[in-house]
């Protein structure tokens, strides 16, 4: 068993090489504001998705398995993170399940196959090429919730600023339309930016305002900006006025914003408590311990002479 521990981290280091390079050809385009698209689901990312495309025809022979596979929560779970990672109509959710099921088999055919049984000769079991096949079909879900977390992150970050600018228009003057128009030209090019321009679009195109505040918060499926709309909403439905509104709207996202920044923080002294104790502890142990120990068990002629 102990023979084959060179083997085993060496697989651990060549999935976690294989992991990594995935990450890196899979798209990033939710996180490039300018370069963004409308499409008729939501903004969607203008670059290309390398791996997918590339491995089209490959997950494509699992479609008729995935159009099998009848889980309509899950399906709409998987649109919904589609349209809020910005990449609306990249993948169906028949592709996406198909994608899963590839990425499944390639990782028990590299790992379980070629790295096992063919370059290292070790017989693999049954059950570790089941659990091969469902850890690399947990791969697109891991990638795609990460795309919906920092397109989130990001809209999360210009919210504030957004906020402020949108307020001082309104005050100034401008309607909420107008307003809006004008953050839109004058605020640095992101998801938010891209949403509003999008919410533009579809009141031109002539949906009502609720509406498309309502698939605002659809799109981005984040506290912040369904409290926002609500309020607007809220406004639109009693007539009252929205520069008030967005005043306390924004004051209360900058208090919020600087409550996380204060919690992000004070968590910094906890995360530190684990690489504290399995690293730098030893180590000091070592050091103060190891030449006592030593003397204790060889005697003073080992150490100090």
């Amino acid at each position: 068993m102990l023979g084959q521990a060179p083997y085993v981290m060496f697989a651990l280091l060549f999935g976690a090489a294989i992991f990594g390079l995935m990450r890196v050809l899979t798209p990033r385009a939710a996180l490039g504001g300018s370069e963004a698209e409308s499409g008729p689901g939501g903004p969607e990312g203008g670059q290309n998705a390398v791996l997918v495309h590339a491995l089209r025809p490959f997950y494509a022979l699992f479609l008729p398995a995935a159009r099998a596979v009848q889980v309509p929560p899950y399906r709409a779970r998987i649109e919904r993170q589609f349209v809020s990672a910005g990449m609306a109509g990249l993948m169906s959710a028949d592709e996406f399940i198909a994608y899963k099921l590839a990425m499944g088999v390639f990782f028990t055919a590299l790992f379980g196959v070629l790295l096992g049984f063919i370059i290292m000769g070790m017989s693999v079991p049954v059950l570790v090429l089941i659990l091969l096949f469902i850890l690399g079909s947990f791969f697109p879900d891991v990638w795609l919730g990460g795309l919906v977390s920092q397109r989130q992150l990001l809209i999360r970050r210009a919210l504030p600023y957004v906020m402020d600018l949108l307020t001082l228009s309104v005050e100034a003057g401008l309607d909420f339309i107008a307003g809006v128009h004008k953050v839109c030209e004058k605020a640095r090019q992101g998801p938010l930016v891209d949403e509003l321009s999008f919410t533009l679009r579809e009141i031109q195109v002539g949906s009502s305002r609720q509406q498309a505040l309502r698939n605002l918060a659809a799109r981005v499926d984040m506290q912040e900006i369904r409290s926002f709309t609500a309020l607007l909403i809220q406004a639109d439905i009693l007539g009252a006025s929205i520069g008030p509104v967005l005043r306390a709207q924004s004051d209360l996202l900058r208090t919020q914003r600087f409550q996380a920044a204060e919690r992000a923080g004070a968590y910094a002294a906890t995360k530190l408590l684990f690489p504290l104790i399995m690293f730098i502890m030893p180590a000091v142990f070592i050091v103060i311990f190891g030449p006592i120990a030593l003397n204790f068990i060889y005697g003073d002629a080992v150490i100090g002479g």
